[in-house]
């Protein structure tokens, strides 16, 4: 009988053993099925979302709009022919630092149409939301403060065009509040069929320079000069527009944008960010003769960076160009940052500033012991360091002739 007992119990125990393990396996085989099932749910959403975000690049919520990249800081080979000169004095540069997002830029007024602050990949920039015209300026107390030498600069964020959604807009810019006189601003038109820039500067009969617009879907560097009556225009490191003797005096700077779209459906928002505007410009030779040295803000970099940006490449080329003319002249190249930041890492990296310039300038073919490099990092500020105008100011570089 005890045999029996015990017999059973452990007939009893191999099934409960078996049976729980029963459970274990498939309570296990249903885990791995659910994971399953999560994965490929993962993959077929993430497929959705691609094809949704290929048939439209800008997404209904402003605030979270994606982009390929920022092209114009992609390649400083492509700008070797890039002859633009910043000016010297900053007086106006918004790098939105202390925007709040979705509320109206602070430091602008509204023209027409609307526009506030969002974020894009990380960064914050301004979009213009009215669907057709959009007009904004800088504020300022002056009703002229242009004056005979400036600059201005921007990026603007190029949308996709194609047939049945874009198929142009325009960059309209204003250089006196008067927006009815056609004498007094410049069209620049950028269209889907050809896919290129086209429009007119100052008078009817002055035509912009067709270029291609280059990747869709980024961004592109506006850059304008004027110098007692000569206007240029670059798109990116293109001139489109070169006259002469502008027909107009400017006096204040006002951004346009007027978006054509065919159909009913959702318009893109055109975004524009690092506004800057400068006085001077242009006189890098007589400066050197006259001073024995050539202070730019112009040159910008990666912000806590020694990495040059594309669009500085017109003071780096005009340098070479006094070089060559020059082949006797040595310099000093000396870096400047502003004041945020630890004192010590600012002043290595305005030596590594200097040092990438130099480099720069030696990969064009000027021999290296024309140069040599200092850094003073926040050492030597030409101001206070409150604003962003006065920090834009004590980001410079010297040339300081030896």
């Amino acid at each position: 009988m005890k045999k029996l007992t015990l017999l059973l119990i452990l007939v009893f125990s191999i099934t409960s053993v078996h049976s729980a393990d029963a459970q274990i396996w498939k309570k296990i085989k249903k885990r791995a099925e659910n994971k399953v099932d999560e994965k490929v749910n993962d993959i077929l959403n993430k497929k959705k979302k691609d094809e949704k975000e290929e048939k439209n690049p800008n997404p209904k919520d402003p605030n979270n709009r994606t982009s390929e990249g920022d092209s114009i800081d992609e390649d400083p080979e492509i700008y070797r022919n890039f002859k633009f000169i910043p000016g010297e004095k900053v007086i106006f540069y918004d790098d939105l630092k202390f925007e709040e997002v979705g509320e109206f830029p602070s430091r602008w007024d509204l023209v027409k149409g609307n526009s506030e602050v969002a974020t894009l990949n990380g960064e914050k920039v301004i979009i213009l939301t009215a669907k057709y015209s959009n007009r904004i300026k800088p504020l300022f107390d002056s009703e002229d403060y242009l004056g005979d030498e400036f600059t201005v600069e921007y990026d603007v964020l190029i949308p996709k065009m194609e047939y049945g959604g874009i198929y142009s807009f325009t960059n309209n810019l204003f250089f006196t509040n008067n927006f009815n006189n056609p004498n007094r601003d410049v069209h620049i038109e950028i269209g889907y069929d050809p896919k290129k820039i086209d429009g007119w500067a100052g008078k009817s009969d002055f035509k912009v320079e067709s270029v291609s617009i280059g990747t869709e879907n980024e961004w592109h560097h506006i850059s304008i000069s004027y110098y007692k009556g000569k206007y240029k225009m670059y798109y990116d490191e293109k001139r489109i527009v070169n006259i002469p003797r502008f027909t107009m005096k400017p006096e204040v700077f006002v951004l346009g944008f007027y978006l054509r779209t065919r159909g009913e459906g959702q318009h893109p928002y055109i975004s524009v960010k690092n506004i800057r505007i400068a006085h001077g410009g242009g006189e890098m030779y007589k400066r050197i003769v006259a001073d024995g040295k050539y202070v730019t803000n112009g040159i910008l970099f990666e912000s806590g960076k020694a990495s040059i940006k594309a669009q500085s490449m017109g003071i780096i080329n005009k340098v070479v160009t006094v070089m060559n003319e020059n082949p006797d002249w040595k310099f000093k190249i000396v870096g400047h940052t502003d004041s945020d930041g630890a004192t010590e890492t600012n002043l290595t990296l305005s030596e590594q500033r200097a040092n990438a310039v130099k480099q720069s300038i030696v990969d064009q073919g000027i021999k290296e012991d024309r140069f040599s490099i200092e850094g003073k990092g926040e050492n030597e500020p030409l101001n206070t360091n409150t604003t962003p105008e006065e920090k834009a100011n004590n980001r410079r570089v010297e040339f300081i002739k030896q």
